[in-house]
């Protein structure tokens, strides 16, 4: 049982880790990652339908 419990604590202490890290690090907003010459994407904010 003890061994379970670690595994799980080091399986969160990972998993928030790595979020930490890609949020961080590596996440690049739709908009800005994926514009080239033949795809033009606008600000998110300018082309939603506001409620």
């Amino acid at each position: 049982m003890k061994a379970f419990l670690a595994a799980v604590v080091i399986a969160v202490a990972i998993a928030f880790g790595a979020s930490i890290l890609l949020h961080d690090t590596w996440q690049t907003p739709s908009h800005s990652a994926f514009t080239t010459e033949g795809a033009r994407v606008s600000d998110p904010g300018s082309n939603l339908i506001g409620f």
